[in-house]
């Protein structure tokens, strides 16, 4: 039997490549102009025949919006030989509706311009050369990524967190997270210097980034702390990624002019439990598992449960 953490949940993915009537090599894209911090200028390029718009992780484009229904309406393009010939949103009987230009459809034609309104999330229809789309693709960055390391910035990956649980308190879907520290890494810096101990941070960013899937993500919480998040994976999941990555971290050496700079990592890893109170909870489990791993020598790795920390 394989690893289960190998397993891919969904991996649905966007791509760009289409021609737009009159406008050359274009692509037609709907970018997030407004909604929740997560989302905000994300730009999706509608390639399929018909894509789904809603809040389960299962739909075309995942909002991370709780006003919006798990399948909530879905965008049809209508191609030939000559282009697109029509564009057109269907309402899939939402909670909420959904509305085009400030008024409510059931079923619409949409042209370039057009604002939909799906719960508080508003998406904008347009046509995007590759150019323009690299733009909004660098300004998302910006907001939501760290500038050192390329992994997710603390504001997104937190945001990205409190919309899992929301989706776990009502589905019962499970998901863990692992929170990750560096051992002894003012000695790195101390020895090497701070440009050193940059590099390496930077290294190891890029070393727990080939191990994720698709859906996975990681940021930089602090200045050597590291959290991952992992949909649709159990603990047990989680536990079998951790020590995979605590083995390819002991086992790299940076070299530095000769020099090799290496050490190691410590990791509490925890799934989200029914009863819950919020986020900080969650976190609070995953760094008592991280604090129990230094206090165990470090280069360690350890699971954390809720009924181990007394509740107030």
């Amino acid at each position: 039997m394989g690893d289960p953490y190998e397993e891919t949940i969904f991996d649905r993915k966007l791509i760009p490549a289409m021609n737009a009537p009159g406008k050359g090599e274009q692509s037609i894209v709907l970018t997030v102009i407004a909604g929740s911090e997560v989302d905000f200028g994300k730009h999706f390029v509608l390639e399929r025949k018909r894509t789904a718009i809603g809040r389960e992780k299962i739909n075309d484009i995942a909002l991370s919006d709780g006003k919006v229904s798990k399948a909530h309406c879905e965008i049809s393009v209508i191609r030939s030989s000559r282009g697109i010939e029509q564009i057109s949103l269907l309402d899939l009987d939402s909670t909420n509706g959904t509305y085009v230009n400030g008024e409510p459809v059931v079923q619409t034609t949409l042209k370039a311009g057009d604002k939909i309104q799906a719960g508080s999330t508003i998406l904008q229809l347009s046509y995007s050369d590759e150019i323009e789309k690299e733009y909004h693709a660098k300004l998302f960055d910006f907001a939501a990524r760290d500038a050192l390391t390329g992994l997710y910035n603390k504001r997104f990956i937190v945001n990205e967190l409190e919309n899992y649980c929301r989706i776990a308190r009502r589905s019962s879907r499970a998901f863990s997270v692992i929170m990750l520290d560096i051992d002894d890494f003012k000695r790195i810096n101390d020895v090497h210097g701070h440009l050193a101990g940059d590099e390496y941070l930077k290294r190891l960013a890029a070393l727990i980034r080939d191990t994720l899937r698709d859906q996975d993500i990681a940021g930089r919480i602090g200045g050597e702390e590291f959290l991952v998040v992992l949909p649709e994976t159990a603990v047990e999941g989680a536990l079998q990624l951790a020590v995979r990555i605590r083995k390819a971290v002991e086992d790299f050496v940076m070299d530095l002019q000769g020099q090799a700079v290496r050490t190691t990592v410590s990791a509490g890893v925890c799934q989200y439990e029914r009863g819950m109170r919020d986020v900080k909870e969650l976190l609070d489990l995953a760094d008592r598992g991280l604090y129990e791993a230094k206090k165990a020598e470090k280069n360690k790795v350890m699971r954390a449960v809720l009924a181990d920390i007394p509740r107030e």
